[in-house]
C-alpha cells in the first residue's frame, strides 16, 4: 500500500485517497510520487466550490456522478501534518504545480532550493485556510449521534450554527443554515423512526466523523449509507460533509453491513454486541 507519509502527501496533491494509495504503492520517494501526482492532478471539488447554496431544501436534489469529487482520508493513513478537509479543499483550488510547491514547502517543510530542483521556478501559494484547532466536544458529538439515531430532527438542528453548511457529494445541491439543514433531513433522509440509523464514530482528516448505517426495511439490517465528516466550533457544528461513495467504507476498514442490532435500539432493551460482517 505504501507508507502513510507518502500516501498523505499524494492525498494532499490529488484530493483522492483512492488515487493516493495507488500512486504511493507504485512509486518510491516523494520526488517520484510528486511527478506521478502532477501527471494525474486535476481539481477535486466539494459541492460548495461549484455553485451557490440551494434555497429549496424540500426540492429535488441535483446529482453529478461524472464529477471527480474530493474524498476524505481515514486516520490510519494520516501523517501528523495538516490535512484538515477545508485545507485539502483549498489546495484543490490551486493549480497543480503551485499546489505541489505549497505542500512541499509550507506543509512538509522542504527548503526552497529543494522545491525548485524538483519543480523549477514555481512559487508556493499562500494558504488562507488553516486547519481547525478546536478540540472536539465529546458531549456535543454524543448528542449529535443520539439525535440522528433517534431521528430527532429538531434536536439535530440545535447542534448546528445558524450559518452552518451541509453538503453531500455526489449531489451538487448544498445548503446553508441550521433551519434549511433540518428541512433537508426531514424531506430527503430515508429514515422514518428511531433506530433506522446507526452511527459508528471515527475520524477523518483529523476531524470527528461518523459512518452512518441505514436500516433496510426489506431485511431489517443496517447497511452502509454515508460517511459524515464534521467541522466544529467550540459549541456547535459549522460544516458537515456527507460522502455517499460507499467504496470509502472499505478504505476506512468498515463493513458494508452491521448485524446484531435490535430492530429498534431505543425500545428500552440493551444493545447486543455489534457483529460486523464484510
Amino acid at each position: 500500500m505504501g507508507d502513510s507519509g507518502l500516501i498523505a502527501h499524494c492525498y494532499r496533491m490529488l484530493g483522492s485517497i483512492t488515487d493516493a494509495v495507488e500512486i504511493a504503492g507504485s512509486t518510491s520517494g516523494y520526488e517520484a510520487a510528486t511527478r506521478a501526482c502532477l501527471q494525474r492532478a486535476g481539481s477535486r471539488p466539494l459541492p460548495s466550490d461549484l455553485a451557490a447554496p440551494s434555497a429549496h431544501p424540500e426540492g429535488a436534489l441535483s446529482e453529478s456522478s461524472e464529477i471527480l469529487w474530493l474524498e476524505p482520508i481515514p486516520e490510519h493513513l494520516m501523517d501528523g501534518r495538516p490535512i484538515d478537509l477545508g485545507l485539502i479543499a483549498a489546495l484543490q483550488r490551486i493549480p497543480p504545480r503551485e499546489r505541489a510547491a505549497t505542500i512541499l514547502h509550507d506543509i512538509e517543510g522542504w527548503p526552497t532550493a529543494r522545491v525548485t530542483d524538483l519543480l523549477g521556478d514555481v512559487r508556493p501559494t499562500p494558504l488562507t485556510v488553516r486547519p481547525s484547532a478546536v478540540v472536539p466536544d465529546e458531549a456535543l458529538l454524543a448528542r449529535y449521534r443520539a439525535a440522528f439515531e433517534q431521528y430527532d430532527v429538531p434536536a439535530i438542528v440545535t447542534l448546528f450554527t445558524a450559518d452552518a453548511i451541509w453538503e453531500m457529494p455526489p449531489f451538487t445541491s448544498w445548503f446553508r443554515g441550521a433551519r434549511d439543514i433540518g428541512r433537508l433531513i426531514s424531506t430527503h433522509c430515508p429514515a422514518e423512526r428511531p433506530g433506522d440509523q446507526y452511527l459508528v464514530p471515527l475520524k477523518a482528516n483529523g476531524l470527528p466523523a461518523f459512518a452512518v448505517y441505514m436500516r433496510d426495511p426489506r431485511d431489517n439490517l443496517h447497511r452502509a449509507f454515508q460517511i459524515q465528516v464534521l467541522t466544529l466550533t467550540a459549541t456547535a457544528i459549522v460544516h458537515a460533509v456527507a460522502f455517499f461513495d460507499l467504496s470509502l467504507f472499505q478504505t476506512f476498514h468498515l463493513p458494508d453491513l452491521l448485524q446484531g442490532l435490535p430492530p429498534n435500539p431505543y425500545d428500552g432493551t440493551l444493545k447486543p454486541h455489534v457483529e460486523r460482517r464484510h
